[in-house]
């Protein structure tokens, strides 16, 4: 009886250690499989709660930065401007400002600077306008009209006329102009050319 029971343990013994190579075989098997299998493309279908992100039309502007250079065409003028997205109305270095009167039409001839030597220019009186700046003070400025360039872009636009020189730029670039045209990303400069 005594070697029949141990004959029946061995035979156990023998029987599971065979089931642990068969599942160890089965294992390093599935892996094997999972890892380098059939080399079939399964495509999988797209989950159906995950809306694909669409961008609207109006989100696809060129990108401005904080600083950009700006042209002034009818003048031949090329500054750097600080663009701001705070400003109703742009904005260009002004002193030495005059009003003179030709042909009945009011001009403004005015005085900025470029590399530190002053320029005089001319544009056309449009109105006065009350303008508050950043640090929250109301004042009468001279309003004239011009054509702004930045990048590809070109349109004539509102600029108030203020002394800036103890600002770092002598152009600010407000709403006026920027609004419909651009995005503007303060993490950057000079996205649209030197």
């Amino acid at each position: 009886m005594r070697k029949s029971l141990n004959s029946f343990h061995k035979n156990i013994l023998k029987f599971l250690s065979n089931m642990y190579l068969i599942c160890f075989y089965f294992v390093i098997l599935f892996i094997f499989a999972n890892c380098f299998g059939s080399g079939q493309v399964v495509e999988k279908k797209p989950d159906q709660h995950v809306k694909p992100i669409i961008i609207p039309p109006q989100y696809l502007k060129p990108i401005v930065g904080r600083v950009e250079w700006v042209e002034f065409p009818n003048w031949k003028l090329k500054l750097r401007a600080r663009i701001d997205t705070g400003a109703l109305s742009c904005s260009i270095n002004a002193v030495n400002i005059e009003r003179v009167v030709e042909n009945g039409e009011t001009y403004i001839l005015f005085d900025t600077f470029v590399n530190e030597k002053p320029v005089r220019l001319k544009s056309k009186f449009v109105k006065e306008a009350k303008v508050t700046s950043t640090s929250g003070v109301s004042e009468k400025r001279i309003m004239i009209r011009e054509l702004i360039k930045v990048g590809k872009y070109k349109e004539e636009t509102m600029i108030n006329l203020n002394d800036r020189n103890n600002l770092n730029y002598p152009i600010l670039i407000g709403r006026n102009f920027l609004r419909g045209k651009f995005l503007v990303d303060v993490s950057l400069s000079h996205q649209l050319g030197d």
